[in-house]
């Protein structure tokens, strides 16, 4: 369980850092945790399968839009949009590291988006085995890689 988390930590402040200059933090007790939720999640198969989950506040993913568009402000259309593409890019970074060798293949599904009252609450989230919380230059962002062999 460890090393998944390592993994997905890496991948995620790797791909927060890349596209939208956002740094994760030592965890501290003012972290902003989200009321409603955004939820982007997606999977791949292949010598390995699994799942990554991101959740987030729309706080968090507006400035994540606005960071990765350079735009003033981001609709829920941007924000959920912003939201699948950071999924996505950890996705990548994190599909070479569960691969058992260079020539692996793996098929990869679409990023999806649950959000407000189709995503789990905060608390349902976090208290799943497996999700890990990080600060992310204040804000709360929880995640979970899901290994199924």
């Amino acid at each position: 369980m460890i090393e998944t988390q390592n993994i997905l930590v890496q991948a995620i402040d790797e791909a927060l850092e890349t596209m939208a200059f956002l740094t994760i933090i030592p965890e501290e007790e003012g972290m902003m945790i989200p009321e409603r939720v955004i939820l982007a999640e997606m999977s791949f198969s292949g010598p390995s399968n699994g799942t990554i989950q991101i959740l987030a506040g729309p706080d968090f993913a507006e400035i994540v839009a606005e960071n990765i568009g350079a735009m003033e402000e981001a609709t829920d259309a941007l924000r959920f949009d912003a939201m699948k593409e950071l999924a996505n890019v950890t996705c990548g970074l994190v599909i070479p590291k569960v691969a058992t060798a260079r020539s692996d293949v793996f098929d990869l599904t679409v990023p999806a988006i649950k959000a407000y009252d189709e995503a789990p609450s905060w608390n349902e989230f976090v208290s799943q085995e497996g999700s890990f919380v990080s600060n992310v230059e204040g804000y709360a962002v929880a995640t979970k890689l899901i290994i199924n062999d």
